[in-house]
């Protein structure tokens, strides 16, 4: 493996519009592990970024949340064909009954939790909603609780396709906050207890932590960026178990090797997660490569590999080859612009060739 080629593409990152880029590659068919940074806490820190420092993860939260559920299914909690309704605090019927309402219908009542886990079941995305970000931009340190976030999905835009309809795919926050509610229902006790204590503890990723519910833990928090704008004051409620997670690239890289080897879920759930269709509201939004969504985890084709995982919107990435445990984990902390260099580079150099 090229060291110094890797140091060169995540130089390359922090050229452009990035602060700053962290970057873990692990090999370990040739025993290889590089760490590598550049660039600056933030524009307004000049503090050097180092390999081992932390920063938001943003939707790679999903594949956690996903792993949780995939425990209570194995522990005879629920089952992935489960209605959510019949999951959820009776206190969020009324929004069951209004969150999905698509031409003329209540569809709410029938979204199963298989159907929120793989993006099926045609939920508008708050996250999506212009009237977010207008509060965002207004008020970024509000505090959001779950259910003021499924109730702007329910005030701020419409239900794409009635479940399992049209194309079948649609990316929703909204389905993975319904499937943080379920797992708080089932485990009663908040949701960042339970990561802690169904995966954070067991795999020592001490470093990881829900944002705006656990204090920071760790090394320094990088900043992320969408364009120019520091998105640091954005409270972490914003996007809770879709996307609220803080964490290293070394944690991330323990936790997919840990998810492949089946340490976090049993092998059968593991397949359930794995197996995925490609579909998709608009393929012009997914990147070269992209070839479907499972449960809480992607498939992506780089030179030859399919690798699995999940990325994040501020240019983070967590991707593994499963036959050779080839990992890629980081951050480019930029939305406007996605970390598929890394990912495309990192594989050429494994293989030798260039991604078509």
């Amino acid at each position: 493996m090229n060291e110094q080629r890797l140091q060169e593409l995540v130089d390359a990152q922090v050229a452009g519009t990035s602060p700053s880029c962290i970057l873990r590659v692990e090999y370990p068919s040739e025993h290889f592990v590089w760490r590598g940074s550049a660039g600056t806490v933030s524009r307004n820190d000049a503090t050097a970024v180092l390999p081992t420092d932390s920063f938001r993860i943003a939707s790679i939260t999903k594949t956690f949340t996903a792993a949780v559920l995939m425990q209570l299914v194995d522990e005879h909690r629920l089952q992935l064909d489960d209605r959510m309704v019949s999951l959820l605090d009776p206190s969020m019927g009324d929004l069951v009954d209004q969150v999905h309402v698509f031409e003329g219908r209540s569809y709410g009542r029938e979204i199963t939790v298989r159907q929120l886990l793989c993006h099926s079941s045609g939920l508008f995305d708050y996250a999506s909603a212009p009237e977010f970000f207008s509060v965002l931009g207004a008020n970024p340190s509000k505090v959001w609780t779950p259910r003021e976030l499924v109730e702007l999905a329910v005030t701020a835009g419409s239900p794409l396709f009635a479940p399992d309809q049209g194309y079948g795919y649609a990316y929703s926050d909204t389905g993975y906050v319904l499937l943080g509610l379920i797992i708080e229902q089932l485990d009663q006790c908040a949701l960042h207890e339970s990561y802690r204590r169904r995966i954070l503890a067991p795999l020592g990723l001490s470093e990881t932590y829900l944002e705006g519910y656990e204090a920071h833990r760790g090394p320094q928090l990088t900043h992320a960026y969408e364009g120019e704008l520091d998105v640091m004051a954005i409270h972490g409620s914003a996007d809770w178990a879709g996307g609220g997670l803080v964490s290293t690239a070394a944690d991330l890289a323990t936790f997919v090797a840990a998810l492949v080897r089946g340490d976090v879920v049993n092998r059968i759930a593991l397949a359930e997660m794995f197996s995925y269709d490609f579909r998709a509201l608009d393929p012009a939004r997914h990147t070269v490569g992209y070839v479907g969504y499972g449960l809480g985890v992607d498939a992506r084709q780089s030179n030859g590999l399919e690798l699995r995982g999940h990325r994040g919107h501020w240019g983070v990435l967590m991707h593994i080859e499963p036959m050779s445990g080839l990992v890629i984990t980081g951050t480019i902390n930029q939305a406007s612009y996605r970390p598929d260099v890394l990912m495309h580079a990192v594989t050429e150099l494994i293989v030798g060739q260039p991604s078509r």
